[in-house]
């Protein structure tokens, strides 16, 4: 019986370790890159992870990507641009800010607007209230 247990925990624990990926770099500076740059980006299947927390196998396909282009000797905006063509501007989690400035300032001017029509509002109610 117990070998049988042994084989059981044997093969279940080579089956939970067979995706870990380990990279080699050839620099300090190259690994750092990598950690920077799969934290930057998101997961595509997890949506609200970055790569370097998810398991997912897109997520590991997609380490192995940013893993050959360091070596390849791309620079981060080149990797970042390579990632952002190929899956869209949802990769990132900082997105730019030219292309999402509606988000950035419509609260903004919502805000202003609103404002404006309370105080035109407010400035009509107190005309009509003082001619009673």
């Amino acid at each position: 019986m117990k070998f049988f247990t042994f084989i059981f925990v044997s093969f279940f624990s080579l089956i939970a370790t067979a995706n870990v990926a380990i990279f080699k770099f050839e620099n300090e500076l190259q690994e750092k890159r990598f950690k920077v740059l799969v934290a930057e980006l998101r997961c595509p299947t997890c949506q609200n992870q970055n790569l370097a927390d998810s398991n997912s196998m897109v997520a590991e396909d997609l380490k192995q990507i940013v893993y050959e282009q360091i070596i390849a000797g791309k620079t981060d905006e080149q990797i970042l641009s390579f990632m952002k063509q190929r899956y869209g501007e949802f990769i990132l989690y900082e997105p730019e800010i030219q292309s999402n400035i509606i988000l950035w300032v419509g609260p903004f001017i919502f805000l202003v607007l609103a404002l404006t029509g309370f105080l035109i509002w407010y400035k009509n109610n107190k005309v009509e209230s003082s001619d009673d």
